[in-house]
């Protein structure tokens, strides 16, 4: 792999994915912004991987079964939903800054006179935006790409609700995931790579749980983006009464792989083997474990497992895996 790397890896993803996990412990240092801890309803606005943190730290907050109870819209859209008033709290996200579906929600806080805006950036005109206005800023470190930002914007956000005592977090504990997160890589890479060997000319299939259903979708865009292949996912128990059936006539070559939580509802998981069986003449189907762990640890070394997976298949496919190339030219054309 390594000569691939070299041949085909020309921004060095690899690094920023090994540095991954520290992107939280480094957000958890930095930020010291809050909101006003009277807040009870929040909107989070962003596009691609601008909005991910979002779908993620809901997931977090879900599982790990904190005391946070505040509504959480995420937009990813030009207009703010139709409830927004001037008493929600706006967190606007554009990696790059000139997202255009962020900037035009912002410009519709404005008018709606949203009283608390908080802006993350890691440039552009949304950055320029919050130093005229004054609005609370979060700067994003450089990390090739929005869908690599994950990790610092989840941090941030998660120490602004902590910093604004909207949720108890333990973040000595949440740091001690993540340094097990990253004593973990070898392994990590090698189950990665074995997993990448065998989805090669295979469309990936991503299914999971509900409660985990945001993970599967961060792993299919990372096949998208990092490998540049088609990808899907859905979630159990949702799946078995629909998508299910559309496999009675395959016309393409899938691979299915089903991310298990061990600690999941009994009869989710009932499903997932079932599902397996039933199909089991018909498609490829993988099962992976979830590691075992808090909710964070669990997060956080599935999304890695899924960022290994996609990088390694895109060496093997000899593309570049950082790039995106087709939705640069997409923006420029609109």
């Amino acid at each position: 792999m390594q000569a691939l790397r070299e041949q085909f890896d020309s921004q060095n993803l690899y690094q920023v994915i090994a540095d991954l996990p520290k992107q939280f412990t480094t957000a958890f240092t930095e930020t010291d912004l809050s909101i006003d801890k009277k807040t009870t309803k929040i909107v989070f606005c962003g596009m691609g991987g601008s909005a991910l943190p979002a779908n993620l730290l809901k997931t977090f907050l879900a599982t790990a079964k904190t005391n946070f109870n505040i509504p959480f819209k995420i937009n990813r859209d030009y207009s703010l939903p139709q409830v927004v008033d001037e008493n929600w709290c706006g967190f606007f996200d554009s990696y790059s800054g000139n997202t255009e579906e962020t900037l035009s929600a912002i410009e519709e806080a404005e008018t709606k006179g949203l009283k608390q805006i908080v802006v993350l950036a890691h440039g552009g005109k949304l950055e320029k935006i919050a130093q005229e206005k004054g609005y609370k800023f979060i700067k994003i470190p450089d990390t090739k790409q929005p869908r690599m930002a994950y990790g610092y914007v989840m941090g941030a956000l998660l120490k602004v609700l902590a910093n604004s005592e909207l949720v108890d977090l333990n973040f000595a504990e949440l740091t001690s995931d993540v340094e097990k997160a990253l004593s973990s890589e070898k392994e990590m890479q090698l189950q990665a790579e074995k997993l990448a060997k065998s989805l090669q000319n295979k469309i990936p299939v991503i299914y999971t749980s509900n409660i985990w259903k945001y993970v599967a979708m961060v792993w299919k865009i990372n096949f998208n983006e990092n490998t540049k292949t088609q990808s899907f996912w859905n979630a159990f128990p949702e799946l078995n009464h629909n998508e299910m059936v559309g496999y009675t006539n395959i016309i393409g070559n899938y691979k299915i792989i089903i991310l298990k939580d061990l600690e999941e509802h009994a009869h989710i998981q009932k499903r997932m083997d079932v599902f397996q069986k039933v199909l089991a003449d018909k498609l490829d189907i993988e099962i992976i474990d979830m590691q075992s762990g808090s909710a964070f640890y669990k997060l956080l070394s599935t999304l890695l497992l899924g960022q290994w997976t996609s990088y390694y298949l895109a060496l093997i496919n000899k593309v570049d895996p950082t790039p995106v190339d087709l939705v640069e030219e997409f923006k420029k054309l609109i």
